[in-house]
C-alpha cells in the first residue's frame, strides 16, 4: 500500500514531485495527528455522554455496597471519568480553534468547534456549582453534555469522515449539492468554505474566551482566604460600665477576720488549762515534769471560754 496514499487529500502532485521532502513529511505527519485526534474526540465525547446518563445507574450499585471503603473507590471511578471526559474534550479540542487547522482536512464548521464551546460551559459549570448535591443542575450538565457530543459526532459523519470521501461511492451517496451527504460537505467543510471557517473562528473562539476568563477569575477569588477579601477595621473601646453578669454569684459579707482564723485566746485560760492537766512522772535524774502529750494538730482539743 502506498504510504502517502492517505495524505492525498491535504499533499498536492507538486508538492510530492519537489525536492524538499522533510517539509513534506512534517506536513503529512502533522496533518495525520490533527485528523486523528479530531476523530479520538468523537469516542471521548461518547464516553462523557455515557458516564452522566448512568448517573442513576452508580448511584443503585453504591448503596448496595456495605465497606465504606468499596462506596468510595466506586464514586471515585464515577467521578474522574465525568470530569476527565469532559476535560479532554476542552483540552485536545482546542486544536480546533487554530486557523491554520482549517485548511489541513476537512472540519465541520460551525458546529465542531460549537461543539467544543459548549463542554466548555459544562466544564465550567463543574468548577463553579456543585453538581451532585444540585439535581437541577446536573440536569442542565446532561444535557449539554449530550448536546456536545450530537453536534460533534454529526459534523464527524457527515464532513469529517464522510462518505463522499470514498473512492467508491455507496449507491445512495453523491458529491452534488443535491444529495444529503453532498450538501452537509460542500457546505460546512472548512476546506470548500474560507468564509464560514473564519466566521465560525471569531464566534466559537469568543464563546470559549468568555468561559476561560470566567473559570479564571472565579479560581483566584476561591484560592484567596476569606479574611482577606473583606476586611472591616474594629475599633477597640473601653468599657464604660461592668457587663451584667448571667448568672451573678452571692458573696459573702465581709468581716474583719476571716472565718477560718482561730479567736485569739486570753492568757488567764492559757494558766486554767496548764492547771487543769495532769502531770505524768519522768524518768529518774531528771528535774523537770513532764506534762501531757500535746495533741495532733489535725484535731485541735475544744477551748474553754475566757475568764471574766
Amino acid at each position: 500500500m502506498d504510504p502517502f496514499a492517505l495524505f492525498q487529500f491535504s499533499v498536492s502532485a507538486a508538492q510530492l514531485n519537489s525536492s524538499n521532502l522533510g517539509a513534506l513529511y512534517i506536513t503529512t505527519a502533522t496533518t495525520y495527528t490533527e485528523n486523528t485526534i479530531a476523530v479520538l474526540l468523537t469516542l471521548i465525547s461518547i464516553l462523557a455522554v455515557s458516564i452522566q446518563v448512568a448517573r442513576g445507574y452508580f448511584l443503585r450499585v453504591l448503596r448496595k455496597f456495605t465497606l465504606r471503603v468499596a462506596a468510595d473507590i466506586w464514586w471515585l471511578i464515577f467521578v474522574i471519568l465525568r470530569d476527565a471526559s469532559i476535560f479532554l474534550m476542552v483540552f485536545l479540542g482546542f486544536m480546533l480553534f487554530y486557523p491554520g487547522t482549517y485548511q489541513d482536512f476537512p472540519i465541520a464548521v460551525p458546529v465542531m468547534p460549537l461543539s467544543i464551546d459548549i463542554f466548555a460551559i459544562a466544564l465550567v459549570i463543574l468548577l463553579i456549582k456543585d453538581t451532585d448535591e444540585e439535581p437541577r443542575w446536573n440536569n442542565v450538565i446532561t444535557v449539554l453534555v449530550g448536546l456536545g457530543t450530537m453536534l460533534y459526532i454529526f459534523g464527524t459523519v457527515f464532513v469529517t469522515e464522510s462518505a463522499v470521501q470514498l473512492a467508491v461511492l455507496p449507491p445512495t451517496v453523491s458529491a452534488s449539492s443535491s444529495n444529503l451527504w453532498g450538501l452537509f460537505y460542500n457546505t460546512m467543510n472548512s476546506q470548500l468554505n474560507p468564509a464560514l471557517s473564519i466566521y465560525s473562528f471569531y464566534l466559537c473562539f469568543g464563546i470559549l474566551a468568555i468561559c476561560g476568563v470566567v473559570a479564571f477569575i472565579y479560581g483566584i477569588r476561591g484560592s484567596m482566604p476569606r479574611n482577606s477579601i473583606k476586611t472591616i477595621p474594629t475599633p477597640i473601646l473601653k468599657p464604660t460600665a461592668e457587663p451584667a453578669q448571667a448568672h451573678p454569684v452571692q458573696q459573702a459579707p465581709a468581716t474583719s477576720q476571716p472565718p477560718s482564723s482561730p479567736q485569739p485566746v486570753q492568757p488567764q485560760a492559757i494558766q486554767q488549762q496548764k492547771a487543769t492537766q495532769p502531770k505524768v512522772p519522768i524518768s529518774p535524774g531528771s528535774e523537770t515534769t513532764a506534762s501531757a502529750p500535746k495533741p495532733s494538730s489535725a484535731k485541735k482539743p475544744k477551748q474553754s471560754k475566757p475568764l471574766e
